[in-house]
């Protein structure tokens, strides 16, 4: 069996998922993801080079399963509200059921930009990029303002991803002038949905907003 089709190696790339995501690249060892995975940590060399490569590597297998995700949940949209709502729907949904997976993306983003841009690198030649098609063609049929795709979803990623996380921060803030967030996860999602279409939305489909909710 090929290496890169062996349930070991994806067994190895699960535990050390759960490993960096809950201690970093620095404070993870190969030893650890080797006992995590119920393997030889000697094994791990066998299929990747160094703890950088075996970092990039469960990137990279996070993305790849995301884009999956939302791929299998692709269908014909009415407008910017259901394409920005699949979006943000998509990163809630994946992220919420997956919590070390998040907490990998949000340390390979905020402390290891190269290593998360040698994972964009590979996703980028093999992968067909849903949410850039999606904000792309919202783009092209006049539903979302006219700004680089890249830009506009890298603000909803960090939008949903930092709502996910801040519960996680503000839970072991006692401090009283602190207020706890409140709501559910879909009353959360529906507020950066608003917040989303006043950024993003066309003029016209702004409009179509503004008058759907004078109706309600």
């Amino acid at each position: 069996m090929a290496r890169h089709d062996s349930q070991q190696r994806a067994r190895i790339l699960e535990a050390a998922v759960r490993v960096f995501a809950d201690r970093g690249l620095k404070g993870a060892t190969i030893r650890r993801v080797g006992q995590a995975a119920g393997v030889n940590s000697a094994l791990l060399y066998y299929y990747f080079d160094n703890k950088d490569a075996l970092f990039t590597e469960a990137v990279t297998m996070v993305l790849q399963e995301f884009l999956a995700h939302l791929r299998a949940r692709r269908h014909p949209f009415r407008g910017a509200r259901e394409r920005l709502q699949f979006l943000v729907d998509g990163v809630f949904d994946y992220y919420a059921r997956h919590p070390d997976r998040m907490r990998l993306m949000w340390q390979a983003v905020s402390s290891h930009p190269d290593l998360f841009g040698r994972a964009l690198n590979r996703i980028v030649a093999g992968n067909d990029l849903v949410p850039l098609d999606v904000i792309s063609e919202g783009m092209q049929k006049g539903e979302l303002r006219t700004l680089h795709p890249v830009e506009a979803w890298w603000s909803i990623v960090g939008m949903c991803l930092f709502s996910l996380q801040v519960r996680d921060v503000i839970r072991h803030v006692s401090h009283a002038s602190i207020p706890k967030p409140s709501g559910s996860p879909e009353e959360r999602k529906g507020q950066i949905l608003e917040l989303l279409l006043k950024g993003f939305a066309a003029g016209h489909d702004m409009k179509k907003i503004v008058k759907r909710r004078n109706r309600t």
